[in-house]
């Protein structure tokens, strides 16, 4: 169970750095699209990595 713990931790984070290095080469491109994509998937990374969180909260 604790590898599939630090699994799921590390597949965040390789998420979260691949959003990053997406936004980095969008800005260098075209800065007005890359502040909406890095927003909606800021977002939509926030809402994946609190989902526990959440659920426990509206239990």
């Amino acid at each position: 169970m604790s590898l599939m713990g630090w699994g799921l931790a590390l597949l965040k984070l390789l998420i979260a750095l691949s959003l990053l290095a997406i936004a980095k080469i969008i800005l260098r491109t075209n800065p007005d699209l890359a502040i909406a994509v890095l927003g909606t998937a800021a977002v939509i990374f926030l809402l994946w990595y609190f989902t526990p969180q959440i659920k426990q909260f509206f239990r």
